[in-house]
């Protein structure tokens, strides 16, 4: 929850208010008041309090915090950027909040004053005349206004039930990755930056994200993460555990990302993915901050994709230095960011695209409606930073291209509300596809970090438009069989690997191979950990190269075959057998995609299991492999 925290321990403030002194250098003050603070304190009325974020000069360094994210193991990564961004917060704001709470008697602050780590920074509503103090402060670095502002432009269509998935799903293959991969988002924690949700919509309801360390209603912040009662997230907004929707908007994205079908429209990408709502804007009432204290929410409490189709114009004067070092330090701990590239169209050069969907970090999202065609709306890039300091890269030109991908978001069709389904136009509906088919790739490879994510997504996308990388559709359109095949085969598996018992799952196979039988050739990989789900993936084309994985991979056309979702044996033990028919396969009787190869007579199949290991941290385990030539 917000925390209203005033520390006495330091404070450079005597009992009463600092009154500036005439050697202050006035213009130096000046420009610490950004984002068109000057101009606003200009007209504000006698006592009226101004919204403000006061960016505090000492920062964590970003090479610091590049350097931690080079931890491979996630659990450590994350915990380790998190406590290096608290020290340097614990360490310079009480002083600030000190003499905040000393500006209080003035009148002058307002009275939710909100501290933040994910950045050094801190939100409050001060009063014009404490503004001026507060940024001749050398502990200071700028202040910053941050006005309410709304969200983007929709077209709202009526819609009903298909009992079908959507247009969307089909156009990227989402059904497809269900069906053949056995991919779904399982395990997976979406964190969506929204109006909210309704959590009675048949289609969402079990998918919330339970946050297991509190208990229902006792008013008791049990896990002590500073927020009581936060069950399926937060509300920034009204600073309560109530993240219900009675805008839509978050209803619609959620549902785009893991609403399971089951009132009778298939939306979601990753269905069984868990979404963590944090409910950041509904009557408008809010600026950047409360987008920031969502990230930080989402960082610290373990999501592991953070969703927001949402965004600032640049015209809006946002705090771009600040939401890049808060998306960069969030990526650093671990969480793929996506955003939404925003429904400027192609207007104004270098400035279509919203912030933070300008920031390089962050997996910025254009759409396409279900044809392949660029949507008018969508914004188009290149961006630039050469003017934000401390960054002042990516000069225009060239700039920064952005989007990084393409997604369905024209006439989309997703929740409404607490049931039945309705459409909207934007990029807004088209960045929670993309957020689900992230669900999907780290369900496939756990061990990915939002950097191999971002790698696969663009390489496996459908070049569209210019070719290359372009100003409108990005690398392309999101192909998630593409995707989630690469996910699968992440790491270049050619050779067997090693199971939590230290020994080598083993691959035979009994009986004859048969274009024309029914059954009796039996496939098994032994010494595989109980109760793993398990894939047999086979190549009838021999080696790919797989540039963005560095080399060549082992199978080439990787494909689900059989579904598989139990092992025999004990689980954490690798006394577990997978066994399947390949012939039944072949003919079509256990679901799953046969290629046409598999049933042509002396086509030579190559086989190996894939599995997770539960008892080494979800690894990736494969069997040794073997060839076999089908027989007439």
């Amino acid at each position: 929850m917000f925390t209203t925290l005033f520390l006495a321990s330091g404070s450079f403030l005597t009992a009463t208010p600092v009154v500036l002194q005439q050697s202050v250098d006035l213009h130096a003050l000046d420009a610490k008041l950004q984002g068109g603070l000057i101009e606003r304190m200009q007209t504000a009325q006698a006592g009226e309090l101004i919204p403000v974020d006061i960016v505090m000069r000492d920062q964590v360094p970003a090479d610091q915090i590049q350097a931690l994210s080079a931890n491979k193991n996630k659990q450590t990564r994350r915990a380790d950027v998190i406590a290096v961004l608290r020290s340097m917060a614990d360490a310079t704001q009480p002083d600030l909040l000190a003499a905040l709470e000393v500006e209080r008697a003035t009148g002058g602050v307002g009275e939710r004053v909100q501290p933040l780590w994910i950045a050094n920074v801190v939100s409050v509503q001060l009063s014009a005349d404490v503004i001026r103090r507060i940024a001749a402060r050398e502990d200071v670095a700028y202040v910053h206004y941050d006005p309410p502002r709304g969200l983007e432009v929709l077209t709202s269509l009526p819609a009903g039930g298909t009992d079908a998935p959507t247009c969307g799903l089909n156009l990227i293959g989402a059904t497809q990755v269900w069906s053949q991969l056995g991919v779904t988002g399982r395990g997976v924690t979406v964190a969506v930056c929204d109006t909210g949700l309704c959590p009675t919509h048949p289609d969402i309801a079990n998918q919330l994200w339970r946050n297991t360390g509190e208990i229902p209603g006792n008013g008791i912040d049990d896990d002590s993460n500073g927020f009581v009662d936060d069950i399926t997230g937060w509300n920034f907004e009204g600073n309560n555990p109530n993240t219900s929707d009675n805008n839509g908007h978050g209803s619609h994205t959620s549902g785009t990302i893991a609403g399971d079908g089951t009132a009778g429209t298939q939306c979601g990408v990753a269905p069984d993915a868990r979404i963590m709502m944090l409910k950041f804007i509904n009557s408008l009432s809010t600026g950047e901050q409360s987008v920031w204290s969502s990230m930080q929410y989402a960082v610290a409490n373990n999501a592991d994709v953070f969703s927001a189709s949402l965004g600032w114009p640049h015209s809006f004067n946002p705090n771009r230095a600040t939401w890049r070092q808060i998306c960069d330090n969030s990526v650093a701990a671990g969480v793929v960011v996506i955003y939404a590239a925003g429904n400027e169209g192609c207007g104004t050069q270098v400035d279509n695209v919203r912030t933070p969907g300008d920031v390089p970090s962050v997996i910025t999202v254009g759409a396409v409606s279900c044809s392949d065609t660029i949507a008018s709306f969508s914004s188009c890039g290149p961006v630039t930073w050469s003017s934000v300091a401390p960054y002042f890269d990516h000069p225009f030109p060239p700039g920064l291209m952005k989007p990084d991908v393409s997604a369905p978001g024209v006439a989309t069709t997703s929740h409404n509300l607490c049931n039945g389904y309705f459409n909207l136009d934007g990029t807004s509906m088209a960045t929670p596809h993309v957020a689900g088919l992230a669900a999907l790739l780290l369900e496939a490879d756990p061990t990915l970090t939002p950097a191999g994510v971002r790698a696969i997504l663009e390489s496996t996308a459908l070049d569209l438009g210019t070719p290359g990388k372009d100003k409108s559709f990005g690398s392309g359109r999101v192909r998630a069989v593409n995707a989630v095949q690469a996910a699968l085969a992440n790491g270049n598996y050619c050779a067997a690997k090693v199971n939590s018992c230290g020994t080598v799952p083993m691959l035979t196979m009994a009986g004859v191979p048969s274009a024309t039988a029914n059954g009796g050739f039996i496939v098994s990989a032994s010494n595989t950990s109980g109760g793993q789900i398990g894939l047999l993936i086979y190549s009838d084309t021999g080696a790919a190269n797989i540039p963005f994985l560095g080399g060549n991979l082992c199978l080439a056309n990787v494909r689900r075959t059989v579904p598989v979702n139990e092992t025999q044996g004990t689980p954490g033990q690798c006394n577990g057998v997978l066994a399947i028919d390949m012939n039944l396969f072949r003919a079509g009787f256990l679901g799953g995609n046969p290629a046409p190869s598999l049933s042509v007579p002396g086509n030579t199949i190559r086989c190996q299991f894939w599995g997770r290991d539960s008892a080494a941290s979800f690894g990736v385990l494969l069997t040794q492999g073997f060839d076999y030539v089908v027989g007439p």
